[in-house]
């Protein structure tokens, strides 16, 4: 195999559910760097709610436009790790996704130019299995390391016409002709960001979204008015605002609208967006 030379301009973004309280992010770079020592290794995110693809793809569909061409993202959320699912190469037109194939890249084939994809086995660019339970040090580090010193998709897998892709939920105008949706993350300020964006509620509000003249109801509780940043918001109180990723955000000024609100999970959150103006879009 001939020799390649390493790029010093390598970018690999690590996004996991494994938080940073053991030592798997560790060796994961240290397999990265074992190839590339020049590599720039970004954390994206570790702490992706454990096993929730759903979630991992939210945040890697709403950070892969700020990053440089030719980035290549490592994503490891792996609920059914050692299992028979395939071991991916994505690439874009700008930038390279190396994950297993259940789902975690849907926002990608969403929101992305998908050129073509490619199901890479053990072999010549993985390190041998040591058990299967910590794929992303065996399969997914190395192949993301051998990816930024040039080492071509097409060399190292096979090119696949489909791969596994999970919905994301959508806001929807439920029979009451309330802008119904779900709770898709919680950061660690306690913020509780929505699947309601901006752009569907423009949509379903032909005269402009009611920034004053709405109601969102969520966890039992009403907050009134939507604003647009937190200092708006009177202290200790919760209040609802249209983050800077456009999405419908429930959140307290100097507080965390999640232990406010006294919930244990997200998934089960539901969030009514209120208005008396009649509303178009998708009724349920």
């Amino acid at each position: 195999m001939a020799k390649r030379k390493v790029s010093k301009q390598a970018i690999i973004a690590l996004l996991t559910d494994f938080s940073w309280h053991n030592w798997y992010i560790g060796v994961m770079k240290g397999v990265v760097l074992g190839i590339n020592p020049d590599a720039r290794i970004v954390d994206l995110s570790h702490d992706v709610s454990s096993q929730d693809v759903r979630e991992g793809s939210f945040i890697l569909g709403n950070s892969f436009a700020y990053f440089p061409e030719g980035t290549i993202f490592l994503c490891v959320v792996d609920p059914g790790v050692g299992g028979k699912r395939k071991n991916l190469i994505v690439q874009t037109e700008l930038h390279y996704f190396v994950a297993p194939d259940n789902g975690i890249l849907s926002s990608i084939f969403e929101k992305g130019r998908v050129k073509k994809v490619y199901h890479v086995r053990p072999g010549s660019y993985t390190l041998d299995l040591r058990g299967r339970t910590f794929l992303g040090r065996d399969i997914f580090a190395p192949i993301a390391a051998h990816l930024s010193v040039g080492v071509p998709p097409s060399e190292m897998g096979e090119e696949l016409t489909s791969v596994l892709t999970v919905p994301a939920e959508k806001p929807f105008v439920n029979r009451e002709g309330q802008v119904a949706g779900r709770a898709v993350y919680v950061d660690t300020f306690g913020n509780i960001i929505t699947n309601i964006d901006e752009e569907y509620l423009s949509s379903v509000y032909a005269n402009g979204i009611p920034w004053e003249e709405c109601t969102i109801r969520v966890g039992g509780k009403s907050i009134r008015g939507l604003k647009r940043y937190y200092a708006q918001g009177d202290r200790g109180k919760l209040m609802a605002l249209i983050n800077s990723w456009g999405f419908l955000e429930i959140a307290i000024n100097r507080g965390s609208a999640f232990q406010h609100l006294g919930l244990k999970e997200k998934k089960s959150l539901e969030i009514f967006f209120i208005s008396r103006e009649p509303k178009a879009g998708n009724k349920r």
